[in-house]
């Protein structure tokens, strides 16, 4: 039923929906959780990469210092009569001073005396086979560097070594950077294994948490989407959580006073309505039955003009009426008390909606034949169902091309309700209008000889939830179809 051309009912549209508040939190804080451990695991092996190379240089700075000390002490035991120490002297001191001195396993004493090269034993290994194949960087005078090598990177200090103002050899002090290197690859490795372990861990927990931390948050979401809108002046209402001291407390709190205004106006909202539609009825009444008289005595003095206008005048003032009766419908909203409580019998409520059909001259109207209707009986008031099925039907008329079909039927449900359609092939509903086509005054027709109050979809879900039943509104591209269920009466139940 393409009514206003679009109208989707009361049933819910689905909605795309993102990621659940707590799996958000949940991932964020888990992110968060692993930018610090890689931060902290960074951080822990750079401080042992330096710290390694400060202590290497520190070790280096000190065998530089020693051997500044001590060789010119071993250097005048090789002195001559005159003082002067010859190369064959120097190289004898250097070989006695590494004797004492052998270096350690982090580094390697290199000491050049007129191109005569000895070293320490103890030297790390991979320092000696660079030395003996002629690889060992000699760095740069005075300073410590970091070499490349085939063995890794390679700390090196390269100094003179100076007695009495003359350079009588060349030291250099070296020591692999690699250990250090494996070291802090080795905290980060256990690092990314412990924190790993923590992260599965602490997401767990985490997971757990916050899901409890936002069940309040789910409680009021789904409380406040079980609210029934129409029943709100009569029912107030009362959300969880709005006791609570927290940020959810304020939200159900602000929620609560929202629902109290709307329900403030939606009872001035009937209030309104039943003043209207109560005050109309006298003067309308009055007004018909004026023009009646005036139309019969109009055609009895043969005055056309007359007639026909009294005739138009009569059909305005029906149509009016209609509004008002409408209007009432709507006003009484949901509640039984307005609804008679008889035993229906079904397939008699599709035979008074085909009479009344044909009565106001519907075409292409197929209202389900009398022996095809489930013989079932429902518990409500006949002439509101009767109305509710003729306001669908006149509203698919209304809203569908020229030569589309519609369709009135009746279904039993497992369940043993009984199920009333009004179906349509037409075009479908615009889903813009389909989320609001049962709430008073929408309508798509707003001028010509078909222009309507946007009452009719209103009435339906009045009269139907005043009788304890559920609408239901589905549409497409090929039509649209309005489900009425009702409870069986109690000796109808499967």
């Amino acid at each position: 039923m393409s009514s206003p051309p679009g109208t989707r009912g009361p049933a819910r549209q689905s909605v795309r929906r993102g990621a659940a508040l707590h799996v958000r939190l949940t991932a964020v804080a888990l992110a968060v959780m692993t930018a610090t451990l890689v931060g902290a695991g960074l951080a822990a092996a750079e401080l042992v990469r330096v710290g390694d190379r400060a202590s290497l240089d520190q070790l280096l700075s000190d065998q530089l210092t020693d051997l500044r000390t001590d060789l010119p002490e071993l250097l005048r035991d090789q002195a001559g009569t005159d003082g002067a120490v010859s190369p064959e002297g120097v190289r004898a001191a250097a070989g006695a001073y590494l004797l004492t001195h052998d270096g350690s396993a982090r580094h390697l004493l290199v000491l050049d005396v007129g191109g005569s090269v000895t070293f320490s034993d103890a030297g790390p290994a991979a320092l000696r086979d660079l030395l003996l194949r002629g690889e060992l960087p000699a760095g740069e005078p005075g300073r410590v560097v970091t070499e490349p090598s085939s063995a890794g990177q390679v700390r090196v200090l390269n100094a003179p070594i100076e007695v009495g103002g003359q350079e009588v050899a060349t030291a250099l002090v070296a020591g692999s950077l690699e250990p250090g290197r494996a070291q802090a690859a080795e905290v980060l490795r256990r690092t990314a294994l412990a924190g790993g372990v923590g992260l599965l861990l602490g997401g767990a927990v985490l997971v757990v948490a916050v899901r409890r931390a936002t069940a309040p948050l789910r409680h009021l979401a789904r409380a406040a989407g079980d609210v029934d809108l129409a029943a709100l002046p009569d029912q107030p209402v009362h959300l969880p959580g709005a006791d609570r001291g927290d940020e959810v407390g304020v939200v159900a709190g602000e929620v609560e006073r929202m629902l109290s205004r709307i329900s403030r106006d939606e009872a001035l909202r009937r209030q309104l309505l039943a003043a209207v539609s109560h005050e109309l009825r006298t003067p309308l009444a009055v007004a018909q039955g004026h023009l009646e008289v005036f139309e019969l005595t109009a055609a009895v003095q043969a005055d056309d003009d007359a007639a026909t206008t009294a005739g138009v005048l009569r059909r305005e003032l029906d149509r009016l009426h209609r509004i008002v009766d409408d209007l009432t419908a709507v006003t009484r909203g949901g509640s039984a008390d307005a609804a008679a409580a008889d035993a229906v019998f079904v397939p008699d409520l599709l035979t008074a909606v085909a009479e009344r059909s044909r009565g106001l001259g519907l075409e292409d109207v197929d209202v389900q034949a009398e022996r095809e209707a489930p013989a079932v009986v429902v518990v409500g008031d006949e002439d509101r169902m009767v109305q509710a099925l003729l306001n669908l039907v006149l509203n698919a008329r209304t809203h569908t091309p020229p030569g589309t079909r519609v369709r009135v039927a009746a279904s039993r449900r497992e369940d043993g309700w009984v199920v009333l359609e009004v179906a349509d092939d037409g075009p479908g509903m615009d889903p813009a209008v389909a989320d609001v086509a049962f709430e008073p005054f929408v309508t798509t027709r707003a001028s010509g000889d078909t222009r309507g109050s946007g009452l009719g979809l209103s009435v339906v879900r009045s009269v139907t939830q005043a009788q304890g039943g559920t609408v239901d509104l589905r549409t497409g591209p090929r039509g649209t179809t309005v489900s009425l269920a009702f409870p069986p009466e109690e000796g109808e139940r499967p």
